[in-house]
């Protein structure tokens, strides 16, 4: 079928689809595979020669009978590979395979590596693939809102085309359900201006069908509404085209306001309060009339725009909703009921995540029609037994390894090797699929290759050996720096536990609020470093040694810009607490000198990304202009796009936590807002004021509503810019952290106190040399070493730990206070840590000194 006939299209949408999908043994309606041999996989030819232009015509596709479980078989002789499949989506996956295993090729969501042969190898050995789980469900509910609410057809085709690839057979669809809602709540009636004011500007609109808010940078245009439906219509048609499955939202009650006197009859809702401090949209009772006839609108509006579907997803309640006097029990039931009549046999997903979905919900449908995309396999180490926790409902092992589209490297990818078999394998078990969720996703293009290579292994993942091969099909050949850059990013980002209960690595503080205190940048991410970043910087000095002929591919030049990116990021989380300590200590000169070197910093980080397209704000913020009718709509959507990734909301929104939640280091905003804050925090600091009395929204708002304009093309070279940063960090002072920890905190003339010190070097490109210990006293103490207080050099991780006794020296009455620990090395750096000790002083009679 031609996608881009708009009669074929509407077809496609309105008609009811036949074939079958398998769920646990249940036959759902699904689009057909052909059934002989003979027909041609058009979809499949059509996305191969997309991805493959000068070879696409080396490959024969060919369908294999479908049995219920998906396979691919890749055979072939030089110039003329054989891939058959039970899909067309399923034939992309064993191109893929073909390419990484035998010609040492991939495509990804941060750029392909296709550098072929002129005829194309056949391989050593027939190549075979088993899916070993029927869902492969990939996209967040918010990913519409924080990867790219403003992207356009030729962006989703390649996304499709990448998921494919990788093996995926469930994509979640939100673009175009704004029109869904439009055209349902027209009927009830609400005004055409009524429900454009209440449907919220498209980065925000996931949350809206989360139920959390509403309204927000709207009100939206009937012809943005109508363009959004038609690229809607467009990514569903293509999916079903590749055999995939789009997952389009459900209802579940969510209504404007006023919505029982405009139905009149039983509708009663349920306030639902506030999601931080947006008021939440009213949820209509389940159990009503009302709502059976909203609902059945509802799905009748979604099939005429889109078609039918097999599954839909939705979340009662999500994250702290209201259920008032109505049962859980009872309002699944009737949601459930709403979804078979529109769509018999259909399949509810929810997403597993907090106490979601609750018992009370599972026990009252029909598990075997349900789908729990468990958001949290990866985080809390308590979550073992998703058998018992879901009373048996089918399940997908998923993964949620970035949150607002922080560009942070890494995954818990041991767990995933470990967990997800155990799971899969075990008597009684209910997992039927994985799930891929990054909050946003074009990022981590190893986690989205490993999550999705589960579903396709059988038995476990070697880690050492995937990453190894990973290295070779990433940059077009074998060579021993590649393969010792993915070893160290190995087991450093990508070699994180969820034992610390997390699933994403850590922001970076130059995204933070300023503050000597920030450890993070969103306030629901982690604190520390879940990785020796020491051990990281590796990677860097590893991917600029690859030999020249592998690094001309869109793949190394991502990877060089975000690894360099990333080593420049963890350099935040060191030398943040250095600038508080001379702060804290009073010394001016190396607070000015540490904080002039955050910003250059800052600088280095912002022209690095320059060289990378997407690593540019430019292109997002254009992206959102480019759906605008005229000057007026596009700011509005650039306000849209811009605050989605700084202030989220209003004051109150913002200041309640949401500010930064989506932070990114983009060019743009690492030398923009976020440069900006961080002078405006230093000089405030520096002129002796209060930052206190800094509006940090105002500032941020203000940018938010902005329109400056920024590049949309990259410059520069990424391998310059990356052997940059290392060169310029190799030599750079400031990279150890010193420590200083008393014994007790009171020293007195007889009873003296000891300190540790213990400088550790942070460094991972270069030795420290020549470091020494020593303290700053004041009148009347003195410092005597116990341990040597020097060493020649410090390697990269290594620690120089001595011992002080801090001695009462002075005359009675005299006072201590503060110490200040130092740390000097020979390039001139200099590391303080102030430390008080209270002293003890002699006192005259009768009275006598303790000291405890």
């Amino acid at each position: 079928m031609d996608s881009d006939s708009h009669g074929a299209a509407d077809v496609t949408r309105r008609g009811v689809l036949a074939g079958a999908l398998v769920l646990g043994g249940l036959a759902l309606p699904g689009r057909p595979w052909p059934a002989s041999a003979a027909d041609d996989p058009a979809p499949a030819v059509a996305a191969l020669r997309r991805l493959l232009p000068e070879h696409h015509d080396q490959f024969t596709l060919r369908p294999l009978a479908a049995d219920g479980t998906d396979r691919f078989r890749v055979t072939g002789r030089t110039g003329r590979i054989t891939v058959e499949g039970t899909s067309p989506a399923v034939l992309l996956t064993g191109v893929h395979t073909y390419l990484r295993r035998t010609v040492h090729a991939s495509v990804s969501w941060t750029g392909d590596q296709l550098a072929l042969p002129r005829r194309l190898p056949a391989p050593a050995d027939e190549l075979t693939g088993t899916a070993n789980v029927p869902h492969r469900f990939v996209l967040n509910d918010t990913d519409e809102g924080y990867t790219g609410p403003y992207r356009d057809w030729d962006t989703w085709q390649r996304e499709l085309d990448v998921l494919a690839a990788h093996g995926v057979n469930r994509i979640l669809v939100y673009v175009g359900a704004d029109a869904v809602y439009y055209d349902t709540f027209r009927r009830f009636p609400y005004t055409d201006a009524e429900l454009r004011s209440w449907i919220p500007a498209p980065a925000h609109q996931p949350w809206w069908l989360l139920q959390n808010m509403s309204g927000f940078g709207g009100p939206v245009s009937p012809r943005l509404i109508e363009r959004r439906a038609e690229l809607a219509g467009r990514i569903v048609d293509r999916v079903r085209e590749l055999g995939m499955t789009p997952v389009l939202p459900g209802y579940f009650g969510t209504v404007p306001d006023d919505f029982p006197a405009r139905y009149g009859g039983d509708a009663a809702v349920v306030a639902q309060g506030t999601w931080g401090a947006f008021r939440r949209p009213d949820w209509l009772d389940p159990r009503t009339t009302a709502f059976r006839d909203v609902a059945a609108a509802f799905y009748r509006a979604q099939s005429d725009r889109f078609g039918d579907s097999t599954m839909y997803k939705m979340d009662l309640l999500h994250e702290g909703g209201n259920a008032g006097d109505v049962p859980v029990g009872e309002a699944a039931r009737a949601v459930e009921a709403a979804l078979q009549r529109a769509h018999p046999g259909a399949v509810w997903a929810i997403l597993g995540w907090q106490t979601n979905p609750p018992r009370a919900l599972l026990d009252a449908v029909d598990k075997t029609r349900m789908l729990i995309v468990d958001g949290l396999s990866d985080r809390f180490p308590t979550v073992t037994d998703r058998e018992s926790d879901w009373g048996g409902t089918p399940y997908a092992y998923g993964s949620i390894w970035n949150f607002g589209g922080h560009t942070a490297i890494g995954a818990n990818t041991p767990d995933w090797v470990e967990w997800y078999p155990k799971w899969r394998d075990k008597n009684g078990s209910r997992l039927s699929g994985i799930a891929a969720m990054p909050e946003a996703s074009d990022n981590n293009a190893p986690a989205l290759a490993l999550l999705t290579d589960l579903a396709w292994t059988p038995g476990t993942i070697d880690l050492d050996d995937w990453f190894a091969a990973h290295a070779v099909s990433r940059y077009g050949g074998a060579d021993p720096h590649a393969a010792a850059a993915w070893r160290a990013l190995r087991a450093t980002a990508y070699g994180t536990r969820r034992t610390d209960s997390w699933s994403e690595a850590p922001d970076g503080v130059f995204g933070a609020r300023p503050s000597l205190t920030a450890t993070k940048a969103a306030s629901w991410s982690p604190e520390a470093a879940r990785y020796d970043t020491a051990a990281f910087d590796p990677a860097l000095s590893e991917l600029l040694e690859i030999r020249e002929e592998l690094r001309d591919s869109p793949a190394y030049r991502y990877d060089i810009v975000d690894v360099a990116r990333q080593v420049l990021s963890n350099r935040s989380r060191l030398l943040l607490p250095q600038i508080r300590a001379a702060h804290d200590a009073g010394d001016k000169t190396l607070f000015g000198t540490l904080t002039r070197t955050w910003l250059s910093w800052m600088d280095l980080l912002d022209e690095l990304l320059s060289t990378s397209r997407p690593h540019l704000l430019g292109s997002w913020l254009a992206q959102a202009r480019a759906w605008g009718a005229d000057r007026a709509e596009r700011d509005r959507l650039e306000y849209d796009a811009r605050s989605i990734l700084t202030t989220w909301g209003g004051r109150a929104n913002s200041d309640e936590g949401l500010h930064d939640y989506a932070n990114r280091e983009w060019a743009g905003l690492v030398g923009g807002l976020y440069r900006t804050r961080w002078q405006t925090y230093f000089d405030t600091l520096s002129c002796g004021r209060d930052p206190a009395t800094i509006d940090w929204f105002a500032l941020e708002d203000a940018w938010a509503h902005g329109h400056e304009t920024h590049p949309t093309e990259p410059h520069g070279s990424p391998y310059a810019l990356a052997r940059r940063v290392r060169d310029v960090l190799a030599s750079a002072p400031y990279q150890s952290t010193l420590t200083a920890v008393a014994d007790r905190g009171a020293v007195a003339r007889n009873s003296p106190a000891v300190v540790t010190l213990a400088l550790t070097h942070r460094n991972g490109f270069a030795p420290a040399h020549e470091v020494a210990l020593a303290f700053k006293l004041p009148a009347g103490l003195t410092a005597h070493p116990l341990d040597p207080v020097e060493a020649a050099t410090l390697s990269p991780g290594e620690t120089l730990t001595a011992r002080f006794e801090i001695r009462l020296s002075g005359a009675p009455g005299t006072r201590g206070g503060r110490l200040v620990a130092v740390a000097t090395q020979r390039d001139g750096g200099r590391t303080v840590a102030p430390l008080r000790l209270t002293t003890a002083t002699e006192a005259g009679e009768p009275q006598r000194t303790v000291t405890s």
